[in-house]
């Protein structure tokens, strides 16, 4: 859903990117940065201090959004930084989830958004081997990052983990749904 203002998002830290080009930094070390910050927030959320962790999660979120627009306006756009960039978000996304249920909140309720949030990035990739584009669903990775945070930041971690899980299998069903409709 939020990907529908990425061209606005895109427009607006366009000048930042063009920055980061200038003084030299690469789409791969903003993917990197973002699954460091990733890490310190997950020690952070162990060691039960949220709000700090709410800020790097925010900082690592930022990164994966600056990455992508670093590699198309400075033209380094690469197969290998695409691939890398999407196995550096699952990793960032595993290493949430495992840190919350370290944290407290109910394990199963953590492997059911941890699990539809991998199955909503498999779904789409492995949709688009046999049709155009499968970016449909309410809950990409944008979105559930943005709960987390809300949840992070008002104290309800435990109902964004659980909001997370339920939107991400309705995407991921959503995206087998419309393939399989595509398809006929």
């Amino acid at each position: 859903m939020l990907s529908r203002i990425k061209p606005l998002t895109t427009e607006l830290i366009s000048p930042v990117a063009l920055r980061l080009a200038k003084l030299g930094v690469k789409p791969n070390h903003l993917t990197f940065s973002g699954l460091i910050f990733a890490l310190v927030s997950s020690y952070l959320i162990i060691e039960r201090n949220v709000l700090l962790a709410s800020v790097f999660v925010l900082f690592s979120s930022l990164c994966d959004l600056l990455d992508g627009a670093l590699a198309r306006k400075a033209e380094l756009t690469s197969n290998f930084g695409a691939f890398l960039d999407s196995v550096s978000d699952r990793y960032v996304d595993v290493i949430l989830f495992i840190s919350l249920g370290i944290y407290g909140v109910n394990w199963i309720v953590v492997a059911l958004a941890m699990s539809g949030a991998l199955l909503v990035s498999y779904t789409r990739a492995r949709a688009e081997n046999i049709i155009e584009k499968c970016d449909v669903g309410i809950a990409e990775r944008s979105e559930r990052l943005l709960i987390l945070l809300l949840g992070m930041v008002s104290g309800y971690i435990y109902e964004a983990v659980l909001l997370i899980a339920i939107l991400s299998h309705i995407t991921a069903l959503h995206r087998v749904v419309y393939t399989y409709l595509k398809m006929r």
